[in-house]
């Protein structure tokens, strides 16, 4: 007797099995085999065994990449992975079985006959109740959003400002949104933990329990222009974002344990008070004073200049007061250098069709002061933008795209932090550079690298990532890897490689430069937006760069 269930996409990486319900009515020898199916192979994979001594079962494992990047694409061709559970053994009673699980729905592909769970409890689904664009989304961990028709299709890259926009210190209060509205999402979202309140309260005595269905999300929802930085070399906090129908995302806060890739809320293991959920922010590092600083941001046509600090040590959250000239700026770039926090362009409270909506200044954050100042700065200013990038290589700034409506840019500004001087950077002959984009991510590699992935421009999202040397002056492109997967703007790339590499590690490296990104988040600006995450290595050696 084999049972089956598909198992969600992308694979994960750990099983839980439990053998719940009465064993009495099998023979004592009876075993449940555990085994995983994939389209691909011809036979499965032994994961472990059920029996009256051990009824639970915990399995953990990385799956091979090109397995794993293919998985995603199964459900098109109609195959899925498949959990196989085959029960070994004989019925020793005939009577009415009963079972210690609880009366669940569920949806199962073909009907059950399980002894330990009562076919009256199981609601079957049939193939052609689920379309096989619906089950390409679910397997994909993204919300897809339906043409709205007859509505003009709005540009994708442009973020939507509304008129009414407010400059405030605090939480967004409700406004009307001006902005073009979607269809409703898929009802179905990706990974939640399902929990009712059963039972009757009737002559019981006790007050009416709301009955509803109660939902906890497991991951956080899909979104985009979210904010998401290191907090140690092992955990990562993610703040904020949009999701469907340009709403902001109520599941705000997370915490993601990266060797295990769990995520956990942080609204019960923080404390203090929380920055809004917002789009268009910034979060930031500092590692010598070990904590997070988050700027700016706009919800609901209202834009703010605080700036929240957390506390990694104690996970206290602060609101920090600030004096001097604070601006107040949505998808600026932010920068933790010699323990000040410093902001560059953005854009301004207002629409964005308007011209000079974004600005090109500098501004910087004294934390020990509390105060905002602009520095002097020397050299040919960059044009004003919003949505591009600023990375730190040495005491360097490498400023890097964005847009100034209406046009992309893919222009490249160095600032000298140590001289407070722009630069220009001359690249090296035969350089070919990435095309004019806004809203990609970027992170520094080395001391001298950097990556830069996605973005959108007038047609949609890009999918293509390269490297920057700042010595050689020149731009490499990465093979399409898990960095290209999908096409991608509004998300956000970390790099989890440790700055201090011990001799052993440079040993198992053989020579090599091995840098391991995770990449979360994001939209295509088709009305598909992305809640999964992935892990990938670049092989950043002379002789070019590739991806594992």
């Amino acid at each position: 007797m084999c049972f089956q269930v598909p198992l969600p996409q992308p694979l994960p990486k750990q099983l839980v099995i439990f053998g719940l319900g009465d064993w009495s009515f099998y023979s004592h020898e009876t075993t449940v085999t555990a085994e995983v199916l994939l389209s691909a192979e011809p036979k499965p994979y032994r994961i472990g065994e059920l029996s009256t001594n051990a009824r639970s079962l915990v399995w953990e494992g990385d799956w091979m990449l090109d397995t794993f990047m293919a998985s995603p694409n199964w459900a098109d061709n109609g195959t899925l992975a498949k959990l196989l559970l085959t029960v070994k053994g004989q019925v020793v009673k005939r009577s009415q079985f009963s079972s210690s699980t609880p009366a669940w729905k569920c949806l199962s592909l073909e009907p059950l006959q399980s002894p330990l769970l009562s076919e009256s409890s199981i609601a079957i689904l049939k193939p052609t109740q689920l379309p096989a664009e619906q089950e390409k989304v679910q397997s994909l961990d993204i919300t897809k959003q339906p043409p709205k028709v007859g509505v003009k299709a709005k540009d994708p890259a442009v973020p939507s400002v509304p008129e009414d926009v407010e400059v405030g210190q605090g939480r967004a209060e409700p406004a009307r949104r001006k902005s073009w509205k979607q269809s409703p999402p898929l009802k179905r979202k990706p990974r939640k933990l399902h929990f009712d309140i059963k039972g009757s309260t009737e002559n019981s005595g006790l007050p009416e329990v709301d009955t509803h269905e109660k939902q906890l999300h497991v991951c956080p929802s899909p979104r985009w222009f979210h904010a998401m930085c290191l907090s140690d070399p092992e955990t990562a906090v993610l703040i904020g974002g949009e999701g469907a129908n340009q709403q902001p995302c109520e599941d705000s806060l997370w915490k993601l344990e990266i060797g295990d890739d769990f995520w956990f809320p942080m609204e019960r293991e923080s404390s203090g008070p929380t920055p809004p959920c917002s789009r268009g922010h910034s979060a930031t590092y500092d590692p010598e004073a070990k904590r997070i600083y988050v700027y700016g941001g706009i919800c609901d046509g209202k834009c703010f200049s605080n700036v929240y600090t957390l506390d990694t040590v104690t996970w206290k959250w602060t609101l920090e007061p600030a004096m001097g000239k604070v601006p107040t700026l949505a998808y600026h770039s932010a920068t933790v250098y010699q323990r000040e926090l410093y902001v560059f362009g953005g854009l301004y409270p207002r629409m964005a069709s308007e011209a000079g909506a974004c600005t090109n200044l500098l501004y910087i954050f004294n934390p020990d002061f509390k105060i905002w100042y602009q520095p002097i700065v020397e050299g040919n200013k960059p044009l004003p933008r919003f949505g591009h990038s600023a990375t730190l290589l040495r005491n360097q700034l490498v400023i890097f795209g964005g847009r100034r409506t209406p046009a992309y840019l893919n222009d490249l500004h160095l600032l000298d932090l140590g001289f407070m001087e722009y630069r220009p950077i001359s690249l090296s002959a035969g350089s070919g550079k990435p095309s004019p984009r806004c809203f990609h991510a970027a992170l520094s590699i080395s001391d001298h690298k950097m990556v830069i992935s996605g973005g959108c421009c007038g047609l949609g999202s890009l999918r293509d990532a390269f490297v920057f040397n700042l010595d050689t002056a020149s731009w490499s492109s990465i093979i399409l890897n898990s960095l290209g997967l999908f096409k991608r703007s509004g998300h956000t790339v970390l790099n989890l490689t440790s700055a201090h590499l011990t001799d052993a590690d440079k040993e198992s490296q053989g020579g090599r430069h091995l840098c391991t990104v995770l990449i979360f988040g994001g939209s295509d600006c088709e009305g598909n937006f992305y809640s999964n995450m992935c892990k990938t290595q670049l092989d950043l050696t002379e002789e070019g760069v590739q991806a594992k």
